[in-house]
């Protein structure tokens, strides 16, 4: 039976270590685990450590300016944060609900501004000063305890730095998500003319923010939540390799973070708030998951190695449950089963969250396996690694396993959620492959069933009429990797060097397919997202590849295609070198004029 939230919410309690926490290995680790007996000696040396930050009239002027951009079109930065759909993971860590008491304390603080005398002739003055006190207040940690509310916190957060580059980044990924921006921008006249525009313009105003933090040298929570959204803004713009690989190197900070805080830990804080302990929860989940797809995207090593984690699955609670009042909570948490889902069979946000985490705890597997310089009995590893993603599909409530053919408006939110259970299988099938060259039929299997499904999702965003959280994503994350491997295999057909059985590939059907992911890679991916570039080059060369194979008389391939062509990762700038040493892609794109 699920416990109260005042004293056994979590079965393992989440971790809520301060700030610049060493652990036993370190140098200060003696005095680590006697810091309540030390903590009046210690909490002086911090504070002096905090007070050394001291701000330049440069960058009290640049405060003054982001504040101004701020100021200048709020009502359109509200509209747009709201309009930013709460269902995707990155959603749960800082949700609507949070974002919303943030622009209400800023408002605030605002109207106070400008009611005051002289207002208007001292605008710009006023806002030097406001400038002037959050550089002077930022070395200050906000000081949290058992009855601190949520709405006391997130008035603190929203005088500080962290709270203002968190809604820039909120506003930014709003602009860069949002399917009808025409609509949006009639609503203010000084409207950016495009969201890329806007984009751009959030993702340098935060990164400012965060500028201005570091030189604080306080890390706490809003920093966390500040370096997680825009990161997730960095990968919108840029796409996820994109410009200097920039979202990496901001996942490299995020994961300093979250180690500095202790969110990896499990070590029970009584003086930590119920909603604050769940959104750290929430904010080493997110993290943890983001830098599984980063380093799933970028074929390189993860940051934050689930062997140095305890992990805390959220609970499946809404945001509003989160941060009501305990009567309110409690009764919320007594309507969860044994595993922290919701008992009711209804679809939520936190779900995304959770499974999400689970997929990506495999995903690290896979990467070990794929990444390793040496890997003994990787057969045997690999089938336990698809056992355990199996069985964990399995373990999931049966309403949150999506299927082909449901047919309720919920449920679409969770194929993105299949669609990665169904890469971990990818994944795996074509590690096997390119070690063995056996088995290409079960690569080619879940190729199919991940571009078939890819459709279906494309589909129900193209007739819902105002879309995904981020088909532009799941489209480059999923299928285009499944439509390279099949696209492949076409070729290797008419070459005559195909080890599938012909029974495997379902000719007619996948040309089908190619052929309409082709079509959807050109207007589903809009030019502003960040990955467009990557989409639109996919789409090039599956046409040439579909031309070649549709041709009576197709112009033959300068040489043989090799034995593991069809596991090639293309996508990521892997080369498929003929027998000749001829580049097939570059051949094939050759071939476009």
């Amino acid at each position: 039976m699920p416990a109260s939230s005042d004293t056994n919410w979590d079965k393992k309690a989440q971790s809520v270590t301060q700030p610049e926490t060493l652990r036993l290995t370190s140098y200060s680790g003696v005095f680590s685990e006697s810091e309540d007996y030390l903590n009046g000696i210690l909490a002086p040396l911090a504070t002096l450590e905090h007070s050394r930050a001291s701000s330049s009239q440069k960058q009290v002027q640049l405060g003054a300016r982001l504040l101004l951009t701020l100021f200048e079109s709020l009502s359109l930065y509200e509209t747009v944060a709201d309009n930013r759909l709460d269902i995707s993971p990155e959603g749960c860590v800082v949700g609507q609900q949070l974002v919303r008491m943030i622009f209400a304390a800023l408002k605030d603080a605002h109207r106070i501004l400008a009611n005051a005398q002289d207002a208007k002739e001292r605008y710009y003055e006023s806002l030097l000063g406001w400038s002037q006190k959050l550089f002077d207040e930022r070395s200050q940690l906000i000081e949290v305890g058992p009855s601190t509310t949520p709405e006391g916190y997130l008035r603190c957060v929203s005088n500080r730095w962290e709270g203002i580059g968190l809604v820039f980044s909120v506003v930014g990924q709003g602009a860069m998500l949002e399917r009808d921006w025409k609509s949006v921008s009639q609503l203010a006249g000084a409207a950016p003319a495009d969201q890329r525009s806007l984009g751009v313009l959030a993702a340098t105003a935060s990164d400012a923010c965060l500028q201005f933090c570091d030189d604080s040298g306080v890390v706490h929570d809003p920093l966390g939540w500040l370096l997680y959204q825009h990161t997730h803004l960095l990968a919108l713009v840029y796409g996820d390799n994109g410009k200097d690989y920039q979202p990496w190197r901001k996942l490299a900070q995020l994961s300093t973070v979250v180690f500095t805080l202790g969110l990896n830990q499990s070590t029970l804080n009584t003086r930590m708030p119920f909603f604050l302990a769940e959104l750290r929860k929430r904010l080493m989940a997110g993290a943890y998951i983001m830098d599984k797809q980063l380093a799933t995207f970028l074929g390189r090593p993860p940051q934050i190695s689930w062997r140095y984690c305890d992990v805390q699955l959220p609970l499946d609670l809404r945001y509003d449950e989160i941060l009501a009042d305990p009567v309110t909570r409690d009764a919320a948490i007594n309507r969860l089963d044994a595993n922290g889902w919701n008992s009711q069979g209804v679809i939520q946000t936190a779900q995304l969250l959770r499974i999400a985490l689970l997929v990506s705890s495999i995903r690290e597997q896979i990467l070990e396996l794929s990444l390793s310089r040496c890997v003994d009995d990787l057969a045997r590893k690999a089938k336990q690694v698809s056992e355990n993603s199996r069985r964990t599909w399995d373990e999931l409530p049966s309403f949150l396993r999506w299927r082909s053919g449901s047919a309720t408006d919920d449920s679409g939110s969770l194929i993105p959620l299949y669609l990665d259970f169904l890469y971990n299988d990818f994944l795996l099938y074509r590690l096997h492959f390119r070690c063995s060259q056996n088995e290409s039929d079960t690569l080619i299997n879940v190729s199919q069933n991940i571009l078939g499904t890819a459709l279906q999702l494309i589909g129900r965003e193209i007739a819902s009429g105002t879309g995904t959280y981020n088909i532009g994503q799941n489209v480059s994350s999923f299928g285009i990797p499944a439509a390279g491997v099949l696209a492949i295999e076409l070729l290797c057909q008419s070459d005559g060097s195909s080890l599938a059985p012909p029974s495997t590939f379902r000719r007619p059907e996948t040309i089908q397919n190619l052929s309409v992911f082709a079509s959807y890679l050109q207007y589903v991916v809009l030019p502003h997202e960040g990955n467009y570039d990557i989409c639109q080059r996919a789409r090039r060369v599956l046409c040439r590849i579909l031309n070649q194979a549709l041709s009576v008389n197709p112009p033959p391939l300068p040489a043989s295609l090799p034995a593991d062509a069809v596991g090639a990762d293309w996508l990521n700038g892997e080369s498929i070198l003929l027998d000749d040493g001829t580049n097939l892609l570059e051949w094939i794109e050759s071939r476009l004029d």
